[in-house]
């Protein structure tokens, strides 16, 4: 079944998307910084229609610091197994998300809110994920073995 994945590969992953969520909410909040300048410096407001964009920038980051505390739980209360997974077909990237089947499973996808590419890359390598879970409410904490990252998925009904 291949090693087993443990408290301390967990927490180098857990701190690995702590900084990447600082990052994305620093970019964020630089960002601003830069269009609030920029307007005064030019002496309209019409550049910070770009707000939204600077809002995006810190969504990533957002959505992990909020799912963090879910996801710590889960790890707790369920042991990691290992999954095969596989893109599905046609949903492989939709936005930042990504759809996985999971080997055995009849009309379920795990949809994960992001995924970098670094990451994307080694699933279709290796097929395999790790994961703690689903909860009640279909919550799943995934983790990659190799590459470190972690994030908050849900299983979902086709």
């Amino acid at each position: 079944m291949g090693v087993v994945v443990g408290e301390e590969w967990t927490r180098r992953c857990l701190t690995r998307a702590d900084r990447r969520a600082v990052g994305f909410v620093a970019l964020s909040l630089l960002s601003f910084l830069a269009l609030w300048l920029v307007s005064v410096w030019i002496g309209s407001r019409w550049v910070l229609v770009l707000i939204p964009l600077c809002v995006e920038f810190a969504v990533p980051g957002l959505r992990h610091f909020f799912s963090r505390r879910v996801m710590r739980r889960l790890v707790d209360a369920f042991p990691w197994h290992q999954q095969a997974v596989s893109f599905v077909p046609g949903r492989a990237r939709v936005g930042r998300q990504a759809y996985l089947e999971t080997a055995g499973s009849d009309r379920t996808f795990l949809r994960l809110p992001e995924m970098p590419e670094r990451v994307r890359e080694q699933v279709r390598r290796t097929g395999r994920l790790w994961i703690a879970g689903p909860d009640e409410r279909g919550r799943t904490a995934v983790l990659t073995r190799g590459t470190p990252f972690v994030t908050l998925g849900r299983v979902v009904i086709r």
